[in-house]
């Protein structure tokens, strides 16, 4: 629920064909949660996220707790 932007009130209608926002409706309905609640999830989710961005890709951080092993 925390991270559909349904919640605030925005609708994004996505092209099928390409999956490119088409059109975007702003205070479409009446918002179930705040915008700065909405924002304050997303930071924390990509704070205890695991998942690393880099040039070369995604990779994770730790692998600790992971099922995978590493192959060096």
């Amino acid at each position: 629920m925390l991270s559909n932007e349904k919640y605030i009130g925005v609708v994004r209608l996505l092209d099928k064909g390409d999956r490119e926002v088409h059109y975007v409706s702003e205070n479409n309905h009446p918002p179930i949660i705040s915008e700065e609640k909405f924002q304050a999830v997303h930071s924390e989710k990509i704070n205890r996220s695991n998942v690393v961005k880099g040039k070369n890709g995604s990779r994770r951080k730790s692998s600790k707790y992971s099922s995978k092993k590493n192959n060096k």
